[in-house]
């Protein structure tokens, strides 16, 4: 069995491919980002397809002194996935199975089977649909227009009817296809892993001051309002909220001073080999994200011994165990985050026994070996289901 990937950027792909090399199954894994971001991910670099002409001037954008109307980015955005796209259809090497990150797929999945190729498209969110509604449902909640995105939706609306199977990380982004209609038989749900040897216990919450860190882009879509509502009114006398990652400008404008408060401690980002520091010092990590197909960062933190209190709508849900390793809360509900985080904090035996909990449920779970594995198992029964053999 050989397999092809390709993806946008990094994602859990690179993961999955290192793994499919492992086990001598990967024959390339495509990517719009150039080596100088891909060559710590433990790939072959003869293994890996570069077609970096676009994705890293969408990328620039971020340091630019100046903000990128969300017309421009879009664009770019949409430009990036379908020149590579249109690369992937031309140059994809005969496999067995071609798997196409969500918005890459189209016209190289098309390609695939017009060759006897299996296509799988690989989808880290919810389904395209559902996601926007929740998305405009957000952002009309904070007074802000819609921002419709009509060809990257069509695009991936077509992947999910062109693919012959569909895999997603979480329930949640499963029921969301079935809630649009997609039959149940072409989907299957395999969680991320973790990288063990990367996130660790390293270090141990304050006794002085309660600690909680949220990890990624504080953006309407991760929940950020709920997040501060909820820490802000949580009853707790000492604490202060890390935030590790970007700040999207929409929510810069919403938040204005808040952001600034001295409970805030804003360090932008942070290198990824150092974030287990972070979420071993932390009491808990807070996710409430109004949709996230998993969420990487909350089996990350959980493998540094960090509880966490995720939204129903985070995929990651599945691997928390309500009261015990975490918590899972409604969207939308910061009363809940408040009330949650003010248990963990008047009760330190509680937090320590979750601390534990977590570290023991998600080395359970497995880290990327075990996800690897379970995909290149999938891979064999979705072509011995038709009639081929791995």
């Amino acid at each position: 069995m050989k397999v092809t990937l390709s993806t946008i950027g990094r994602f859990h792909m690179f993961p999955l491919a290192r793994e499919l090399e492992r086990h001598g199954v990967l024959n390339r894994i495509y990517s719009g980002f150039p080596w100088s971001k891909l060559a710590r991910e433990g790939v072959s670099k003869s293994r890996v397809t570069r077609f970096p002409y676009v994705r890293p001037i969408l990328m620039g954008t971020r340091v630019l002194p100046f903000q990128v109307p969300a017309a421009v980015l879009d664009r770019l955005h949409q430009l990036s996935v379908v020149t590579l796209d249109h690369y992937v259809a031309r140059t994809l090497p005969d496999s067995d199975i071609f798997v196409g990150h969500e918005g890459v797929g189209l016209l190289s999945g098309a390609a695939a089977q017009k060759r006897g190729m299996l296509y799988i498209c690989d989808r880290g969110c919810a389904h395209m649909a559902w996601r926007e509604r929740l998305l405009n449902e957000e952002n009309a909640r904070f007074g802000l227009p819609a921002r419709p995105r009509p060809r990257t939706y069509s695009r991936e609306i077509e992947e999910y009817h062109q693919a012959d199977l569909i895999v997603v990380a979480s329930e949640m982004a499963k029921r969301s296809f079935l809630a649009k209609g997609i039959d149940a038989q072409k989907i299957a749900v395999v969680p991320y892993g973790v990288n063990f040897d990367r996130f660790h216990p390293a270090g141990k919450p304050s006794a002085e001051r309660f600690e909680v860190v949220f990890v990624g882009g504080l953006s309407l879509r991760k929940g950020a309002m709920d997040l501060f509502t909820g820490f802000e009114a949580a009853e707790i006398a000492n604490k202060r909220l890390t935030i590790i990652g970007q700040v999207d400008p929409q929510v810069e404008a919403l938040l204005g001073a808040r952001l600034s408060h001295p409970m805030i401690n804003r360090l932008g980002h942070v290198p990824h080999d150092q974030l287990k520091h972070h979420m071993s010092r932390a009491h808990v990590m807070v996710m409430p994200s109004i949709e996230d197909g998993f969420g990487m960062v909350v089996g990350e933190a959980m493998a540094c011994g960090c509880p966490v209190i995720v939204s129903n709508h985070t995929g990651a849900a599945d691997i928390v165990a309500d009261g015990e390793n975490g918590y899972v809360v409604p969207i939308r509900a910061p009363e809940f985050i408040a009330e949650r985080l003010e248990e963990l904090a008047t009760d330190p035996d509680r937090q320590r026994a979750m601390s534990k909990a977590a570290l023991h449920s998600i080395t359970r779970l497995g880290g990327w070996d075990v996800y690897g594995q379970r995909m290149i198992d999938l891979y064999a029964q979705a072509l011995n289901a038709r009639g081929r053999f791995a």
